[in-house]
């Protein structure tokens, strides 16, 4: 009989197979589906979300381990492009590109802050990038629940999902917010990621 430990690493290992082969962003998504396809009951001990990141990158390490940096390379110069263009709105990278997960179906994932979220689609309009706008994310903010609006775009035949949060949330984390990456900081990320340059 498996130990509570080795089934909770299973379970993580299922996750972490589900969000990188099924595209799926969300651990609670990931944690339920990967419960149905092991035929557990869904009260069992399940792994945390670090303990599915670290089986995310076991996954890349072993499977994708000759792909995987030029992908991650690929999709953080495209992150940094449309970051480029959105400066004036503080954008920050967030989500599996920057940690270096992301699989074929991830999705870039930016913050940006402006003042109002029309500031953004005028922007966009200028460009004359087509977007989708997606249904509100919800984030928590000085304990309050925010209504996160949501745009789409298609950059390189990439998806690149924008979440405009209220310019005061820049200096003021979700709760439980991944880390954020910015211009500065994802420049920095290429560069040592591809000395050449990009």
């Amino acid at each position: 009989m498996e130990t509570p430990s080795r089934i909770r690493q299973q379970i993580a290992q299922v996750c972490a197979r589900i969000m990188i082969e099924e595209g799926i962003g969300q651990y609670a998504m990931a944690k339920k589906k990967a419960l149905h396809r092991l035929a557990l009951e869904g009260n069992q001990d399940l792994p945390s979300n670090e303990e599915i990141d670290h089986a995310l990158q076991e996954y890349h390490r072993i499977f994708r381990f000759m792909k995987q940096p030029q992908f991650i390379r690929r999709l953080r110069r495209i992150a940094l492009e449309t970051m480029e263009l959105f400066q004036d709105f503080s954008p920050r990278l967030t989500g599996p590109v920057l940690e270096g997960t992301a699989g074929d179906h991830s999705p870039i994932l930016l913050h940006l802050f402006p003042e109002t979220p029309e500031e953004v689609l005028l922007k966009i309009n200028q460009t004359g990038i087509p977007f989708k706008e997606r249904p509100f994310a919800e984030a928590e903010l000085n304990s309050k629940t925010l209504k996160i609006p949501v745009i789409e775009l298609c950059r390189e035949e990439q998806v690149v999902k924008i979440f405009l949060y209220p310019a005061v949330a820049l200096r003021q984390s979700p709760k439980n917010a991944p880390p954020r990456a910015s211009l500065k900081k994802l420049r920095k990320l290429l560069a040592n990621q591809n000395p050449q340059g990009l």
